[in-house]
């Protein structure tokens, strides 16, 4: 099982509206909307690791009004 957590930056008052697109993706574990240097925390988990890369690369990181993302896969 490969886990990984994606900290977004996004566009200020867009928060709410991305933390319910991404609660409705199957990899999706958690989001939480938190305070500081990024808006929303991600927690991703799958059985195979270019399931989670596709599911930051190819959606996340593509949702309008995210600015940037910062992923950490543990280890």
């Amino acid at each position: 099982m490969t886990k990984a957590f994606v900290a977004i930056h996004c566009e200020t008052g867009k928060e709410s509206q991305i933390i319910k697109k991404l609660r409705d993706l199957p990899d999706i574990k958690n989001v939480t909307g938190v305070l500081g240097l990024y808006d929303i925390i991600v927690e991703i988990e799958s059985g195979d690791s270019a399931v989670l890369e596709k599911t930051i690369t190819g959606y996340i990181r593509k949702v309008p009004h995210v600015l940037s993302t910062m992923t950490l896969i543990t280890v």
